[in-house]
């Protein structure tokens, strides 16, 4: 595709935001970076909200078009940038990868957020959140098991969607120390399958330096 090169508003440690610029990646598109202080309000500065009226991020800017959810913002990645496909080459794939990812949605979605908010806030935790998220992390593993990505082969938007999502767990897990119930510290120590996965992921060229920049510290 030629014409504007993609402008990507985000938050550090967001994992919506974070699932686009996996995508750009994955996808060898060059993008300029508009990263915002959440902190000192940058999302919700005027400027901002006239492109995201909900000051959420990511925020995808190209030329005149401008895209918010990181779910449509990857479906439109696809068609816009042919190479290296991120929900499949082939119809069936690629319901078998939008299958996944509405599924995340509408399953995991609402426990990660709830369970590494609580571990972010040292809040109680909801058991049946951590009950859902275990039977899914145990899901996930058992396919891992067979194959080296949930999109198989390679990185799907069904991987983009869960890398950023455990390790934001693993990140309030981290912070929490051992006020964290024992689900979450043993997320992927307790499923090597799920554990590889993350390492075979981190290890795809420029995968690791996505990585939110204040957690580095």
């Amino acid at each position: 595709m030629t014409g504007p090169r993609p402008q990507l508003y985000w938050i550090s440690g967001s994992p919506p935001a974070w699932r686009v610029m996996l995508a750009l990646t994955l996808k060898g598109i060059a993008f300029e970076n508009r990263q915002l202080d959440h902190g000192a309000g940058e999302n919700r500065a005027p400027e901002y909200l006239k492109l995201n009226p909900k000051g959420q991020v990511p925020t995808l800017v190209i030329g005149d078009l401008v895209i918010r959810e990181s779910i449509a913002i990857l479906a439109w990645l696809d068609r816009a940038y042919t190479q290296r496909p991120i929900w499949s080459a082939t119809k069936d794939d690629a319901a078998q990868v939008w299958q996944d990812v509405m599924e995340m949605e509408a399953v995991i979605r609402a426990p990660v957020t709830a369970t590494a908010q609580a571990l972010l806030r040292g809040t109680s935790h909801d058991p049946t959140n951590l009950a859902s998220l275990a039977d899914a992390c145990d899901e996930y593993a058992s396919r891992l098991a067979h194959q080296p990505f949930l999109g198989g082969d390679s990185a799907m938007a069904s991987d983009i969607w869960l890398y950023p999502a455990l390790h934001w767990i693993a990140r309030g897990t981290a912070l929490a120390g051992p006020k964290a119930p024992e689900i979450c510290t043993s997320l992927t120590s307790s499923r090597p399958a799920l554990a590889d996965w993350m390492d075979r992921f981190r290890a795809v060229p420029g995968v690791a330096d996505t990585y939110p920049p204040h957690w580095r510290t």
